[in-house]
């Protein structure tokens, strides 16, 4: 989301579904076969004589040919964060960029593991929380706390499927001011590119059109030099129902957007000639809960807090 850009990058501080258990072996709904998937059929015929006559068996089998193959995942099977995959921010104003209100946090009442299955938490604070030494805004502390998670400096792909499986905290009407996002910024800490595979708004009226939708998005840099490319897309049954599965498909010269293995979304070299030039490098991921801010304005007394983000999982397939 490109915080300064109308996103989620910082400039100034810098379906319920069926859980699979394997990689994806064919394309998922709506996205062409690439070359060298193929199957054989039949791979193997054998032909057995026996008494009495011949019985013919086939055998088939899949071609070995590149496929989308599991480069690396967190299932959050364990009882805390795994820090050799992923860095929370602690006592972090990252946000200030977007006027956000949260004192981003490590601790376990804003970043828990169990049960198979990440929460960020956001909370409004009884008493405000100081949030390092350098907070002019909030010199005497924040009244919300929440999270944020990145893979920057510990992992980092160019090109590849990146999917997480989430339930977020947007109740129709009682969610204004939460944030929660999934999206990707380049390892070279250059500017350029931005990829935001979800990122959704809380609403304060249920009617709001903004209700049980998800935000899919493209950002070239931080100066407009490209408008940004984007789509709102609704989930069905609402973001908050249950678990669902957002997912990019990063491919040379295009990126497409999937929601419950449906295709949402794409971009490619005709619709972003720019596209090759700002997804140049490698990218890492970044998970979080925002609070307030010039995108979802700041939370009202019907927001139910706590609100949690759940992560059942997220997972990273290269095309091999």
């Amino acid at each position: 989301m490109g915080r300064a850009f109308g996103g989620r990058e910082q400039w100034m501080d810098d379906l319920t579904t069926a859980r699979p258990d394997s990689p994806p072996e064919v394309p998922p709904a709506g996205r062409r076969a690439r070359p060298g998937r193929r199957w054989l059929v039949p791979a193997v015929l054998v032909v057995l004589l026996v008494a009495g006559g011949i019985t013919a068996t086939t055998l088939l089998r899949r071609d070995s040919g590149p496929a989308w193959k599991l480069a690396w995942s967190d299932e959050f099977n364990g009882t805390a964060l795994d820090t050799s995959k992923w860095t929370p921010e602690d006592h972090s104003t990252f946000g200030e960029g977007n006027k956000e209100l949260a004192c981003l946090m490590s601790r376990k009442a804003n970043v828990e593991v169990g049960g198979g299955r990440l929460t960020l938490r956001a909370i409004r604070e009884r008493t405000p929380v100081v949030c390092g030494d350098n907070d002019p805004r909030f010199p005497n502390g924040r009244n919300y706390t929440s999270a944020m998670l990145s893979t920057q400096g510990k992992a980092s792909w160019h090109q590849g499927r990146f999917e997480m499986r989430a339930k977020l905290p947007l109740q129709p009407g009682r969610s204004k001011g939460l944030w929660p996002a999934f999206w990707m910024r380049p390892a070279s800490g250059s500017g350029d590119g931005e990829l935001d595979i979800l990122e959704a708004v809380g609403t304060g009226d249920a009617g709001d059109p903004e209700a049980g939708t998800v935000h899919h998005t493209l950002w070239y840099d931080g100066k407009g030099t490209y408008p940004k490319q984007s789509t709102v897309v609704p989930v069905a049954g609402g973001t908050a129902d249950g678990f669902h599965t957002y997912a990019a498909e990063w491919d040379p010269g295009v990126i497409r957007f999937y929601v419950d293995g449906k295709l949402t979304f794409e971009r490619n070299r005709d619709s972003a000639p720019w596209i090759d030039e700002a997804f140049a490098g490698r990218f890492y991921l970044r998970l979080n809960l925002a609070v307030g801010g010039t995108f979802p304005g700041s939370p009202n007394s019907a927001t139910a807090l706590p609100a949690d983000m759940v992560v059942d999982w997220v997972r990273v397939y290269q095309w091999r």
